[in-house]
């Protein structure tokens, strides 16, 4: 059967009980605690709403990190623009590898010659 969490009314101390109608021993102060249908209900709804609340409160921060993710991202672009204007050699940099690259190709008809 599930257990759910309750505190304690004399020492507000949580314990776990069965999810029914029955009484409860604290095992922190030893104070029995009687929990009814209407308790039970009552908790269950205090936890749908926790729940609730819970989850809007993860939407948020979720928001917020990616808000904070997209910002840094656009700085990081920005400063990489900037230092490229600044550099004409690193712009100039994949040009050259492609130069690179293909100047140590051999044609078809360098193939077939003899060297």
């Amino acid at each position: 059967m599930k257990k759910i969490i309750v505190t304690c009314p004399s020492c507000k101390k949580k314990m776990k009980v069965l999810n029914k109608a029955a009484k409860y021993k604290c095992p922190s102060c030893g104070n029995i605690y009687k929990i009814n249908s209407l308790t039970l209900t009552g908790l269950k709804i205090k936890g749908f709403f926790t729940g609730i609340g819970d989850t809007v409160r993860d939407i948020k921060n979720n928001i917020k990190y990616k808000i904070n993710s997209t910002r840094a991202t656009y700085n990081y672009i920005k400063q990489m623009k900037k230092n490229m204007k600044n550099n004409p050699d690193w712009s100039n940099y994949h040009k050259e590898q492609r130069e690179m690259k293909n100047a140590n190709k051999r044609s078809f008809k360098d193939f077939f010659k003899k060297k």
